[in-house]
């Protein structure tokens, strides 16, 4: 495992920075799946974030994407659960290299392809978030 990270991280490292119209195109009106436990929606629309989790007990963030430059996506959310609310920044980086674009959790997480050579990332066209986020408001 820790050798198939090293390779990327030396691959991420040689790629290029994703320019902000790349970002901004990447996510618009997609929604990003974590797996079984979530989901986030970029809106164009005021740039509006809108996500769920399970991870740690049901839980919805609102607010807003954007994109301070160098690569990085950026989301300022307040997240609600059974433990109140609070609010969070969380920045990604994004670098490419021929199809590949390869991810980081900003300013120091492991890479890893976001987006393979063949298209395929963990992104969707349209809103997988909203339906799962009245749910869990109705029930907070």
């Amino acid at each position: 495992m820790a050798k198939a990270a090293n390779r990327i991280d030396a691959k991420a490292a040689k790629a290029d920075v994703v320019s902000d119209e790349g970002v901004y195109q990447l996510y618009k009106n997609r929604s990003w799946r974590w797996g079984n436990h979530g989901a986030a929606y970029f809106a164009v629309q005021k740039r509006q974030f809108t996500a769920w989790s399970t991870k740690g007990g049901k839980s919805y963030g609102e607010g807003l994407w954007f994109m301070p430059g160098h690569g990085k996506l950026c989301f300022r959310a307040t997240w609600h659960g059974s433990w109140g609310a609070k609010t969070s920044l969380s920045c990604f980086e994004h670098r490419q290299a021929g199809k590949v674009i390869y991810q980081r959790e900003s300013p120091s997480g492991t890479w890893y392809e976001f987006r393979n050579r063949h298209g395929k990332s963990d992104l969707r066209n349209g809103d997988y978030a909203s339906r799962k986020v009245k749910r869990f408001k109705a029930k907070l």
